[in-house]
């Protein structure tokens, strides 16, 4: 049995929804998570701004002993991940990777949209990911500029119509190219799931957050990884106003509490 910890890390509230995909399939586990609320969004960041901001929030969290680390944040996966895996001894996972692996599998006529951050869509990762399944696939990339603010605000919760309207912003030309499959490809966009089928209910939904513990889950039982603990340790850092984010984070896990990072 081991004693070790996945380390969960995204900008905000969206890696929550990791956390707890992470805990529905490897229930033992221990999790230590940060959300870097002081630099969120970083949708609108420099390359070289997420890179130091993903760099020293794994470097934060290792001061635990991590057995493999998620990068729940399409920005950084996007922007970072090829330069902090040459900096850490450590198994670093991603969610843009296995997020396209999904879609391609379950669109059936060839036509996947994406919902990201700006600079998600601008590095052009996803689209090269999918291409790279199948040079077939038709990829309609929406970058997201208002989302995740909105929903940090707590918009999905008691929504005033400004979520909904900022989706139909993203959302509508996506339905009018046909596509059948959407990437939610921020974890944050998993919190808006449910308005975004209540507005196109036979759309094939593709989760980042949780098509990445799949990954996570297949590497520890294959390393004999598992964790068999009746006790699981979950702790919860943030680096700015704790208070806020556990109040509305609370309704993604209900027993959560935060610490703020020093």
């Amino acid at each position: 049995m081991s004693s070790r910890f996945i380390g969960v890390f995204d900008s905000g509230l969206g890696g929550l929804n990791s956390v707890k995909e992470i805990i529905r399939q490897l229930p033992d586990e221990n999790i230590v998570f940060f959300g870097d609320t002081a630099n969120m969004p970083y949708g609108d960041k420099t390359r070289e701004e997420i890179i130091s901001f993903t760099k020293n929030s794994i470097s934060f969290l290792s001061r635990y002993d991590l057995k493999a680390f998620l990068i729940a944040c399409n920005t950084s996966d996007s922007n970072a991940s090829k330069t902090v895996k040459t900096c850490f001894d450590l198994p670093i996972f991603g969610v843009i990777s296995p997020a396209a692996k999904k879609a391609v599998s379950v669109s059936e006529n060839g036509k996947i949209g994406i919902l990201a951050t700006v600079s998600t869509i601008a590095s052009g990762e996803y689209v090269r990911r999918l291409k790279e399944l199948n040079e077939n696939i038709e990829v309609f990339p929406m970058a997201c500029e208002k989302l995740v603010p909105l929903i940090e605000e707590g918009k999905f919760l008691n929504d005033d119509g400004s979520l909904r309207k900022a989706i139909d912003e993203y959302l509508n030309p996506l339905l009018e190219k046909g596509i059948d499959t959407l990437i939610l490809g921020c974890t944050h966009y998993d919190l808006i799931e449910d308005l975004i089928l209540k507005k196109a209910p036979d759309l094939k939904i593709v989760s980042s957050s949780v098509s990445a513990v799949d990954d996570i889950r297949e590497y520890l039982e294959k390393n004999g990884e598992r964790e068999k603990s009746n006790d699981p340790k979950r702790i919860y850092f943030v680096s700015k106003d704790p208070e806020h984010f556990e109040k509305i984070a609370r309704n993604i896990i209900e027993d959560i509490s935060i610490k703020k990072s020093n």
